[in-house]
């Protein structure tokens, strides 16, 4: 390759990612970014790329490796790869070795590494007010696709791994992973191959080996038409996702259960929807859960059980959430987060206020330093829920500046045991904002830019026998 050529690949690859930054709007001037790099291909071109065009960009950057303690020598070899190639750049890098921080399993899963991962990522990013940039390209977002096809997906799923999501931004989407390759070689950097990528031991790399070649055989392109296809579902994800939202919001009874005449009324894709907000806070979104519900609801009767803990019931008229033992207290089910008061199982209320920031600040009622009680409301997210506690949930109470699972935290303020699956709280995902009792996590304070402060009372009353 000459000079001329790696001129060229340079010069396209930087401004074919700086255009889809800028379509995305993925970096707000003055971010400070943390590149998730393992040393492969598309990680160091991404890290390269984005120090080359930090800029343009507006961006400070750093990277951080997590080395999974998996492989031995070679996971220690591109943890050091890494750490070498940012201290003689002058990158700000910081690493995680799992084998010091957690019990690693005798033959871990991809699914164990990955939430390894994205626990250390989340934290890191709160801790740095940062956002975390990962290479995938549109190779991952091919095989993503049709691993979700093959296993049962909706428009949800056709949507693929988003540019933006939480606190995570993918600036290669727009590239295949020939893209980075060549890119790497026009700018004569080295990288590292993980041997575990080479194995069909990993649905994924049958994918990757065997089914994309295939594609690209059949029709020269697949890659960047499946992309074309994730963006346009994602615009009609984001539709359905407001149309669900305010669904659901019409057929809310004050008990916490849903009207089933109005639930059937909506057209099926609504609905498809609106279920999916229900049962992903709770586990994946498979459609086979989807369409049980669905079967219930358009029945009147019936039930799903998705967790030990969390059965969707139908019966009189109305869709709850239902404990398995009937005589436990049922935990409140999901739903909007929306101005009005709320009740509970266990007697625990909340009254939920949005204000203006402006009436917020001249309200002498509210207690500015209480800041547990008040939040930006731009900070909490697009897909916030009421609900009870779920397998995975952490929480990052506001002043301590750590991140706990809700178990542990539950442990060190000796919430009874009896009260733990029925507090309620507000989430986004397993990220908890608020909790009953604590109030906001770290992070949401109202601040001189804030539009809209989302003010939220609670107490509790004498719980009824059942």
């Amino acid at each position: 390759m000459n000079s001329i050529d790696r001129s060229s690949i340079i010069r396209r690859t930087e401004q074919t990612v700086l255009k889809y930054c800028a379509e995305k709007n993925l970096f707000l001037p003055g971010a400070r970014v943390i590149v998730a790099c393992s040393g492969g291909a598309d990680s160091m071109a991404l890290l390269r790329l984005l120090l080359r065009c930090r800029s343009e960009l507006d961006i400070e950057v750093s990277a951080t490796h997590v080395d999974h303690g998996i492989r031995g020598a070679a996971s220690r070899s591109d943890a050091a790869f890494v750490r070498d190639f940012c201290e003689r750049n002058g990158v700000p890098f910081t690493l995680y070795e799992a084998a010091r921080e957690t019990a690693v399993p005798e033959h871990p899963s991809e699914d164990w590494a990955r939430c390894l991962r994205y626990r250390w990522f989340d934290g890191l990013a709160a801790r740095e007010h940062a956002c975390i940039a990962t290479a995938h390209t549109l190779s991952d977002q091919t095989e993503t696709v049709l691993f979700r096809l093959a296993r049962g997906t909706g428009v949800h799923g056709l949507a693929g791994i988003r540019p933006v999501r939480d606190v995570y931004r993918r600036p290669f989407l727009c590239l295949t992973r020939a893209q980075t390759e060549a890119y790497c070689q026009a700018l004569g950097q080295d990288y590292v191959q993980d041997e575990s990528n080479l194995s069909d031991v990993y649905a994924r790399n049958r994918i990757r080996h065997d089914a994309v070649p295939a594609l690209e055989y059949a029709s020269p392109g697949a890659e960047r038409a499946i992309g074309r296809l994730c963006s346009q579902m994602e615009e009609l994800d984001r539709w359905l996702s407001r149309q669900a939202k305010s669904l659901l919001q019409c057929a809310a009874c004050p008990d916490g259960s849903y009207d089933l005449a109005v639930l059937r009324q909506a057209d099926g894709p609504i609905l498809t929807a609106a279920l999916h907000r229900l049962v992903s806070p709770v586990r994946d979104a498979e459609q086979k859960y989807i369409a049980l519900l669905r079967t219930a609801i358009l029945k009147g009767q019936g039930a799903v059980q998705l967790a030990p803990e969390v059965i969707w019931q139908a019966n009189h008229g109305r869709l709850r959430c239902a404990a398995p033992r009937p005589s436990q207290l049922s935990a409140a089910p999901p739903q909007p987060v929306r101005d009005g008061n709320y009740a509970f199982a266990g007697g625990f209320t909340l009254e939920i206020e949005t204000v203006n920031y402006e009436d917020f600040i001249k309200n002498t009622s509210f207690f500015k330093k209480d800041y547990t009680s008040y939040a930006d409301y731009a900070k909490m997210g697009k897909n916030i829920l009421i609900r009870t506690r779920q397998p995975g949930d952490e929480f990052r109470p506001a002043g301590r500046h750590v991140r706990k699972t809700l178990k542990k935290y539950f442990n060190e303020t000796a919430v009874p045991t009896q009260d733990r699956t029925l507090l309620p709280l507000i989430a986004e995902g397993s990220r908890v904002l608020w909790l009953w009792g604590s109030g906001f996590a770290e992070g949401l304070a109202p601040e001189p830019s804030t539009r809209q402060v989302l003010v939220i009372r609670w107490g509790r009353e004498p719980a009824t026998e059942e």
